[in-house]
């Protein structure tokens, strides 16, 4: 059997080796791979998961008992390869049930394993991979959406550094295929559905109607396409949560379309055909953001609010974004799926301002 695996800038998903016949005909062909035994390890994490009156006894001296060997032989079968073509390793790893018991070993008691597996199955889109990618990373952490979709027409800059896990070497790479093998490094096992070309009514209409998505993380710029997305969100009645940067904190932002919420900003849906109409130039995007998302210009943060005038000054290239704002808005928009997932948050609508306040805090 031949193996034709191309590697290239453009691969963003890991490549499941089935045997090591396979394997070795990969090696052959491409020596230069470099090959990582995380099952071994995996393994012994999993016994003493299995077996939990070992827990607190000498490591060595279990790893020499009969019960592990016995444990060890029953699993020596269940693994797979994985190639990561981007960077060029083979992953040897344990199979996915295992492999998802060993990830959200470390959640429990704080999510039960019954949750975990209804979160494992709700179906997340992530539309803008700038603060969008700190959110999907920090959903794959914790085990929720396994099948996930991801849309951003833009490249990694280098002044995106600031706020987006990656590096110069990835620098003109669409920002999905960044958020992608980010993602899948973190779980193999991860279905990832990339749109390169972004977000369109045309692309998303059909994902809702067949019920592809079950709530949308929107973090797009272009201000129509969000209003055009809500718009869709609405009609079949899928939840839109949404984070805004505000200096060091972050805004979370809760339409509950599912639960009979029928606003788009607290505005009828009727209001935004003629506020976006026409040109949108980036005084009326910036009015929006202000007035309408965030609540008016008392609620921004006034370094933002120096920089917005900048943006219109075209002193700054664009707005101001803070890395540590990127990714608490990862956390908090992940807890608040988590609450849309298991029930636990009935509201329509949030509009919440989360910032870190130290002012209760000793001095350092």
């Amino acid at each position: 059997m031949k193996i034709d695996i191309t590697i290239n800038n453009q691969d963003y998903k890991s490549v499941i080796i089935r045997n090591d016949g396979e394997l070795k005909k990969l090696i052959e062909s491409k020596p230069f791979i470099n090959i990582i035994d995380a099952f071994s390890r995996q393994i012994k994490e999993l016994f003493f998961i299995d077996n939990n009156k070992f827990i607190g006894e000498d490591k060595g001296k279990t790893y020499n008992s009969d019960e592990f060997k016995q444990y060890a032989k029953k699993k020596k079968n269940d693994y797979g390869y994985f190639l990561f073509p981007w960077n060029c390793h083979v992953v040897k790893c344990i199979n996915e049930e295992d492999y998802f018991t060993l990830k959200t070993n470390r959640n429990q008691d704080l999510i039960t394993a019954e949750e975990q597996k209804k979160l494992r199955d709700f179906n997340v889109a992530v539309f803008g991979m700038s603060v969008g990618s700190n959110i999907a990373f920090v959903l794959t952490q914790a085990g929720i959406s396994k099948k996930i979709m991801i849309a951003d027409n833009d490249e990694l800059d280098t002044t995106n550094l600031n706020r987006i896990f990656a590096g110069v070497h990835q620098i003109g790479l669409n920002k999905t295929i960044v958020a992608s093998r980010k993602i899948y490094e973190d779980n193999p096992y991860a279905d990832v559905k990339i749109y390169p070309d972004g977000v369109t009514k045309e692309n998303l209409e059909p994902l809702l109607e067949n019920k592809k998505i079950d709530c949308i993380i929107e973090e797009i710029d272009d201000i129509k396409i969000k209003i055009e997305t809500r718009k869709l969100a609405l009609k079949y009645k899928i939840p839109v949560v949404m984070i805004t940067d505000n200096g060091d904190g972050v805004i979370l932002h809760v339409e509950r379309y599912d639960l009979g919420h029928d606003k788009i900003f607290d505005e009828e849906p009727s209001y935004w055909n003629k506020r976006i109409e026409g040109k949108m130039t980036k005084e009326l995007a910036g009015n929006i953001i202000i007035n309408n998302i965030v609540g008016g210009p008392q609620n921004v943060d006034p370094h933002m609010l120096a920089s917005a005038q900048r943006v219109f000054k075209r002193e700054l290239v664009s707005w101001s974004q803070l890395g540590s704002a990127a990714l608490l808005g990862g956390v908090v928009a992940t807890v608040a799926i988590k609450r849309i997932a298991l029930g636990t948050s009935k509201q329509l609508s949030v509009r919440e301002f989360i910032s870190p306040d130290f002012t209760r805090a000793r001095p350092w």
